[in-house]
């Protein structure tokens, strides 16, 4: 574990764009680098921009785990709900977690509690979906705003929620009953951050480990196969 990248009470992003289509052979490469039930998992999708996510961001948590951490053996598999895990290492006490959404995957990786990570792509936004997705105290939020900004506060809002949600920490509650103003007032344990990787692509991560340093490295593709 490389020492000016220690995980020691900071919480770690590492931000890789989804770049152009890989040629075939590179794709072949990558796709090598997977267990045969996420090759399965992943050629399911119907479009390469999807299936490319998916495959890179799997490599990207593999990568980050081997090295950042003394984690052996790894072996990531998903729960019941679909949010990836290690198993078999039930000694470690940290956590990461992985999000990818128009041109960038992002993964989050912690020494120690829980954490989770969303990332989102502005696109069209239609005013209805508010009253679906988020609660009567955010919706006044943004409706305080002009319509201008208000799919900015929306997406803002609802990757917030998600990565609540993410975390595991509130397992019986989903991402549309997740009250994100109410938790950050009054919730001391969980702690929020939201960035921006450019102008259409806000990152909101959640933990619970104590107030930590956010370290952001954007990565090329190529590292997570060659270093």
């Amino acid at each position: 574990m490389s020492e000016s990248w220690n995980l020691k009470d900071t919480l770690h992003l590492f931000l890789l764009p989804l770049g152009p289509k890989l040629l075939p052979y590179e794709w072949d490469k990558y796709l090598l680098e997977l267990p045969i039930e996420e090759r399965t998992r992943i050629l399911k999708y119907k479009h390469w921009q999807d299936r490319q996510r998916s495959m890179l961001g799997y490599i990207l948590v593999r990568w980050m785990i081997n090295k950042f951490t003394n984690v052996t053996p790894i072996k990531v598999i998903r729960n019941t709900l679909g949010r990836p895990y290690l198993a078999e290492n039930a000694n470690w006490s940290g956590d990461f977690n992985l999000s990818h959404s128009g041109e960038w995957i992002v993964a989050a990786l912690t020494s120690r509690g829980h954490v989770g990570v969303d990332v989102e792509k502005i696109k069209h936004f239609d005013e209805e979906i508010m009253a679906y997705a988020m609660s009567e105290e955010e919706i006044n939020k943004i409706n305080q705003y002009a319509k201008f900004h208000r799919p900015k506060l929306f997406y803002e809002l609802w990757t917030m929620k998600e990565a609540i949600y993410k975390t595991g920490l509130f397992p019986n509650a989903t991402p549309v009953s997740i009250n994100t103003i109410e938790i950050n007032k009054k919730r001391q344990d969980i702690h929020t951050h939201i960035f921006y990787i450019d102008k259409v692509h806000p990152v909101a991560v959640c933990w619970n480990c104590g107030q930590l340093p956010i370290v952001r490295t954007v990565l090329n593709r190529d590292q997570l196969v060659n270093e």
